[in-house]
């Protein structure tokens, strides 16, 4: 049994003896090192936490589920930007035919975060060492070791994406919305796709008339940028997008990409970095979590 598993159990333990909102603050402080007060929820942590533990929305499971999200985004009028599928989704690893897949292709799993294996050339495509990663997420209910209790709900399945290229090349541009309004957007480059394992990223945070916010703090491999990320062409247009998507939410993540001139989406999050947000200041999660109401 991993480290991860072990965590998870005492959480859990933590949580039936001492309620969940001392579990949820024990691992903010002992992983982020951060304080959150759940009684009186005033930062943008505060008010996140206490949104995923007590008042979830019940779509939040649907809209995670990588593979589900899609028919919400398309309900909303944005088929176009989502990424083409090459195959699935699949309940058993077995069920996949590699030799049906094109050339290069993404598999991701509908249920966790960082659960992605890229193959770029499927000729130099280790296929048993690709089904012992896809096995391991199956095994995996994300959330269990952070108390993201909404992915407990999502069913485990694999699917598979068209290719893109090497993520080092593009910028995610993840747009926080508070109750259905973008207030402030991350834009992560430098990014290595690096199969399930701790990245190394760069974050640049800008306000929705694209200024340059230093508040950035860097915590693990997040490394704090110095806005130099031009403003993407279609940004307004991925306003509006974000505005649309996050209508239904008190509080979502909404991630997108800009290439070969057209908006990709990427994904909805209820639940970014545990939560917490380690890499931001506390001084700006105080300022922000103003505008968030619960």
């Amino acid at each position: 049994m991993n480290a991860k598993k072990i965590y998870g159990i005492f959480l859990r333990f933590l949580s039936r003896i001492s309620g969940i909102d001392t579990a949820k603050k024990f691992d903010a402080k002992f992983r982020m090192h951060r304080s959150i007060n759940l009684k009186n929820p005033k930062t943008l942590a505060d008010k996140v936490s206490y949104i995923e533990l007590h008042e979830q929305s019940p779509l939040a499971s649907l809209c995670t589920d990588k593979y589900a999200v899609r028919e919400y985004v398309a309900k909303k009028g944005y088929s176009y930007a989502l990424v083409p599928l090459v195959g699935g989704p699949w309940q058993k690893i077995e069920d996949i035919d590699f030799s049906l897949l094109p050339n290069s292709f993404v598999l991701k799993a509908t249920h966790g975060c960082k659960m992605n294996y890229f193959v770029p050339v499927k000729a130099d495509l280790d296929i048993e060492k690709c089904k012992s990663e896809m096995n391991r997420w199956m095994r995996t209910t994300y959330g269990t070791y952070s108390l993201e209790p909404h992915y407990a709900k999502i069913p485990h399945r694999i699917y598979a994406e068209k290719y893109l290229g090497n993520m080092s090349d593009m910028i995610d541009y993840k747009f926080h919305c508070l109750n259905g309004i973008p207030r402030f957007v991350l834009a992560l480059s430098d990014r290595e796709a690096n199969n399930d394992k701790s990245m190394k990223v760069t974050i640049n945070c800008y306000d929705m008339e694209w200024n340059y916010l230093p508040v950035i703090c860097g915590a693990g491999e997040e490394v704090p940028g110095e806005g130099e990320i031009k403003r993407p062409k279609h940004f307004d247009e991925m306003v509006k997008m974000a505005q649309k998507l996050s209508e239904d939410f008190k509080f979502v993540r909404v991630d997108l990409y800009e290439k070969d001139d057209i908006i990709l989406f990427g994904e909805l999050t209820f639940t970014p970095a545990s939560c917490v947000f380690a890499y931001m200041t506390e001084e700006f999660l105080k300022e922000i979590g103003g505008y968030l109401t619960i």
